[in-house]
């Protein structure tokens, strides 16, 4: 068979996440292997994940920018950015926090505005 990567990827088994549609939307993986330009991750649901993505692997605070550049059943092979060791943006878990603290936020909102409409 003929290799066709430029560098050789190590095997690993690593949780990850897949972040897309600017955060809002996230896939937990498991990562098999990983190299400096790609890694073959596996994921529940691989219909759900567009071809554009942010992986983050949070044991090696860690993030990259990539492609899908295959897919097979719930493994998927991606083509990666270089790696992002602190991101200027929000980290993925703070994000996460934020999105479903703002849900209570508007709940609570709505519900004292439901008392006070009743006195």
């Amino acid at each position: 068979m003929f290799e066709r990567r430029s560098s050789l990827r190590r095997r690993v088994y690593y949780g990850g996440r897949l972040a897309f549609q600017a955060r809002t939307a996230t896939i937990d993986c498991v990562v098999r292997n990983l190299s400096a330009e790609g890694a073959q991750i596996e994921f529940d649901n691989p219909a759900a994940v567009p071809d554009r993505m942010e992986l983050v692997i949070a044991r090696q605070s860690i993030a990259y920018l990539g492609r899908i550049v295959w897919r097979r059943q719930n493994r998927a092979g991606l083509r990666l950015d270089a790696p992002r060791r602190q991101p200027s943006e929000l980290p993925l878990d703070l994000a996460l926090r934020i999105r479903a603290t703002e849900r209570v936020n508007v709940q609570l909102r709505a519900r004292l505005a439901q008392l006070r409409s009743e006195f």
